[in-house]
């Protein structure tokens, strides 16, 4: 499976994170995507999930980065990966250029009547597509942004972001 995963902040954390001066960026092979009415981080994914969406991890590569103008606060995230199984996305998290360390960032449910998956056939590839939805902040994730700026952008159990996702799937012929 490769593809890519789309994550733009809540309405209401991009204006948290604008009204303490905070930005959001993306180290390649993420892009930052500033065409909406917030930016989102559009990170390459690869990884293996069923395509009952019940099972599976993906990964990504390139980095996330909030950084505040008025101090040059940084808060970054690497390695980000997600369990199907556990609905968590998890990443690596650097306060302050400190040494990384994990933490399951956020959660969600799946609305399969938003998700829109086509069988992979001899011929071609499947593909799953997932319209945007919403990740709830968890109890680490809201820590390690006050860690970074002394609050969350958004209390634990609150949307963070919506992820989107288009990923190309093979059948597991082994």
């Amino acid at each position: 499976m490769a593809g890519v995963v789309t994550w733009c902040p809540s309405s209401a954390a991009a204006q948290h994170l604008a009204a303490d001066g905070v930005v959001v960026s993306a180290a390649a092979p993420a892009v930052l995507d500033s065409s909406g009415p917030a930016p989102c981080v559009q990170w390459p994914i690869k990884g293996k999930i069923s395509l009952d969406l019940t099972e599976g991890a993906w990964t990504t590569e390139g980095a996330m980065t909030f950084t505040r103008a008025s101090d040059g606060r940084s808060l970054s995230f690497t390695g980000a990966h997600g369990d199907l199984a556990r609905r968590t996305l998890s990443a690596d998290a650097s306060v302050a250029g400190e040494a990384p360390q994990p933490v399951d960032l956020s959660t969600y449910e799946l609305d399969m009547t938003k998700m829109t998956v086509t069988m992979p056939s001899l011929s071609s590839p499947g593909a799953v597509v997932a319209e945007p939805f919403d990740t709830m902040l968890t109890q680490d994730g809201a820590a390690v942004f006050s860690r970074a700026y002394g609050a969350s952008p958004v209390p634990a159990g609150s949307s963070l972001a919506t992820v989107a996702a288009r990923v190309d799937v093979v059948p597991d012929l082994g």
